[in-house]
This record gives C-alpha cells, structure tokens and sequence, in this order.
C-alpha cells in the first residue's frame, strides 16, 4: 500500500532487486512487476468497485520520481472522483490495513 495514497487502494508493485527507477531495471524484472501490476490491478479495480485502474510509474526528478527506486502505482479510480496530490498525506494505518485486506480478498476469489 502507498503510505500517501491518492485513493483509497492506492497499492505499489516493487521488484525484489533493486533499481533506481524504468531506465535500469533488469529485463526480467520488468516483465515480473508488470505481470504482478497486471494481478494487482485486477484485484483493486474489484476489491474498491472502481470502473477503471490508473497505472502509473515515474523516472528521474523531471518526471516526478521522487523515491529512487522503481515501483509502479495502482490507484482504482472513478469517474470524477478527484485523485488528492502526490506524496502529501499520510494515510491512517488502518484505513491501509483495511485496504490490503479488502485487496486481498479479491486477490483470493
């Protein structure tokens, strides 16, 4: 889950290995976190009842990156509902909880 959530099931795919952002990551872990972005997407569109998935994923200061590691975020989304601003807020613990739980169950059905 990202800790700043621009909405309720804002959830963050991570490689294992590390690498600064798109530009550098190995291919294969490419392909895993797209895969697993894939899994997730599906699981928040259906856990938050959301009639669409923004997909999102920066590279270097000038694109907005601002934790220099590669993630990809998945926020479920509806039509307008305002997303709130990036790396603002920090969400109540568990409102997260409650949201990886929620993603989980779908993740499970």
């Amino acid at each position: 889950m990202d800790v700043m959530p621009q909405a309720p099931g804002h959830t963050l795919v991570i490689p294992k290995r590390p690498s600064r952002n798109l530009l550098d990551v190995a291919p294969e872990d490419l392909f895993a976190v797209m895969r697993t972005t894939q899994r997730i997407a599906r699981a928040v569109k259906t856990a938050f009842g959301a009639s669409g998935v923004l997909i999102m994923q920066f590279n270097e200061e000038a694109a907005g990156q601002t934790v220099f590691h590669f993630h990809v975020h998945v926020i479920p989304r509806n039509q307008g509902e305002p997303l709130k601003q990036h790396g603002r807020q920090m969400a109540d613990p568990a409102e997260l909880a409650d949201d990886a739980r929620r993603i989980r169950a779908a993740l499970e059905a």
